[in-house]
């Protein structure tokens, strides 16, 4: 077994990058070279005496155990744009405003014999992304750093899907209609609904077709010894703006 892997214990969950030194948890303290003799779906005890279990690391931990920096797309926003959009496993993608890589992540995952170009205009931000590619072992994710208007004039090939998660988003879609693919879709995320409805008009605008604009909730449910109901700790995430070039 090699890392990365995780521990979990109920609710709590770690992320193992290397088997040398020490995890200070709430349950005690873990030795990680332990982990080395160790297979997936064994435990490792603390010096308390506490067990976790050994997982692998994969694509559903992506969200929950990734390095964040600016807040990322959830899981239920993404698994809707690989639906909508009917990505295949050897598509071309082009993804603006990297943010942790998330998205990016995901896309690239399930885009195993095709490639995702990822832009971000902030370093930092770029940093702590590359650094989640790694972990993950995603070889098909090229990152460039810049304004993603700016990259995309360079382009020449035809992309299969647009993925915007940016400032000045309405500004792009001229430059999606341009780079897609016939048939291609672009994809805009928005936490504002005004600026969804900018987006909407902008593809409309230039020639999109099949335009839909959307939100997705997810309820959790909490069953209890008094009853079942829902609950979510996050009611609102983002608007999602779907087109196509037809």
């Amino acid at each position: 077994m090699k890392p990365p892997v995780v521990l979990v214990r109920g609710k709590n969950f770690y992320l193992i990058d290397n088997f040398e030194g020490e995890l200070h948890t709430h349950k005690g303290i873990i030795r990680l070279d332990e982990l080395k003799e160790k297979n997936f779906g064994e435990t490792i005890k603390t010096h308390l005496g506490y067990e976790f279990n050994i997982i692998p690391f994969s694509a559903s931990d992506f969200f929950k155990l990734f390095k964040k920096s600016a807040t990322p797309v959830m899981p239920k926003d993404i698994g809707a744009v690989i639906a909508h959009t009917g990505l295949s496993p050897d598509s071309l993608i082009f993804d603006a405003g990297t943010g942790s890589g998330v998205v990016a992540a995901y896309l690239a995952y399930f885009n195993k014999y095709g490639e995702v170009i990822t832009v971000e205009k902030r370093k930092e931000f770029a940093k702590i992304a590359r650094k989640n590619f790694k972990m993950a072992g995603l070889s098909n994710i090229h990152q460039l750093i810049g304004d993603a208007v700016e990259v995309a004039e360079g382009f020449k090939k035809e992309f299969d899907l647009v993925f915007l998660d940016m400032k000045d988003d309405v500004t792009f879609i001229p430059k999606a209609m341009k780079i897609l693919e016939n048939s291609g879709y672009v994809v805009v995320y928005n936490p504002y609904l005004e600026k969804a409805k900018a987006v909407y008009e902008k593809m409309r605008e230039v020639g999109f077709k099949n335009i839909e604009a959307f939100e997705i909730i997810k309820i959790n449910l909490e069953f209890r010894k008094v009853g079942t109901r829902p609950f979510t700790d996050v009611f609102h995430t983002g608007f999602i703006v779907i087109g196509r070039k037809i």
